[in-house]
């Protein structure tokens, strides 16, 4: 049996997820438990825009951190990315299927364009392909995650909009969501010094990217990123925080999402 084959079988969120059920079972959901003893995640490939590959790109600072905490090494991990500028989930569908099983990936992270998830105009595309592609992931071996994007500077409100979102299709589909947006609110409340955003209010900073990849690996691998060493040269200060933020902010989502599961019984 191939590696990809014993994925099928087994594949899982580490955390657990409500999937549910048709509209006619009002007030229903079927819990969808996975193992959480599944290997750590060595490939994973991150599916998105400028939010995602800006900074030298997000994959290659989450790498880092999983060299720097010794999981992992150059030659037996790899992440990719594959990115549209500006671009909207839907507008991968041409190749997504391609790329996913191009190589052998252990999880798919997709990341909607950061009004796509809200936006009254783009919100049900945004639902519809999120739903084609996990069944494309699972179909071929790959966990789908989701990467909660985060708010403009200066509309705070995106964040609960987007948590709202993101959280909603996760649990539909009992995929795991990684919720870099939280993080964001959290560092823009408590160290304005630490600019998340760039000017533009939009696209992440260099502490952002890093703080966004650090919650990565903290939610896949279910570990705190405390202490690692790789620090983006942003300084050992400001890299401890931000991995503290993200650490406090997967473990907060993980608990909140821990009890809604079984009031929905």
């Amino acid at each position: 049996m191939s590696r990809q084959e014993e994925r099928k079988g087994g594949f899982a969120p580490f955390l657990l997820m409500a999937l549910l059920t048709g509209s006619s079972m009002t007030a229903c959901a079927t819990v969808q438990q996975e193992s959480v003893e599944q290997a750590p995640p060595a490939k994973v490939l991150f599916v998105g825009n400028s939010f995602t590959y800006y900074n030298n790109s997000l994959h290659k600072h989450f790498r880092k951190l999983t060299w720097a905490s010794g999981l992992f090494t150059p030659e037996n991990s790899r992440s990719r990315i594959m990115t549209i500028s500006g671009g909207h989930l839907p507008e991968h569908a041409g190749g997504f299927e391609n790329v996913v099983t191009a190589e052998d990936w252990d999880v798919v992270v997709m990341q909607g364009h950061s009004l796509g998830p809200i936006s009254e105009r783009t919100a049900m595309p945004f639902r519809e392909a999120a739903r084609k592609y996990a069944a494309t992931a699972r179909m071929h071996g790959v966990r789908p995650v989701f990467f909660m994007t985060w708010a403009y500077t200066g509309q705070p409100e995106m964040t609960a909009q987007l948590d709202k979102a993101y959280t909603a299709i996760g649990r539909e589909l009992g995929a795991q969501v990684v919720p870099v947006g939280l993080a964001f609110a959290t560092v823009t409340a408590e160290r304005p010094d630490i600019p998340v955003r760039i000017a533009d209010a939009r696209h992440p900073s260099l502490s952002g990217t890093y703080l966004a990849a650090c919650t990565f690996f903290a939610a896949l691998y279910n570990q705190s990123p405390v202490g690692l060493e790789y620090d983006a040269g942003l300084g050992a200060e400001t890299a401890a925080y931000l991995q503290q933020v993200a650490w406090t902010s997967v473990q907060d989502y993980a608990s909140r999402e821990a009890a809604w599961m079984p009031l929905k019984h």
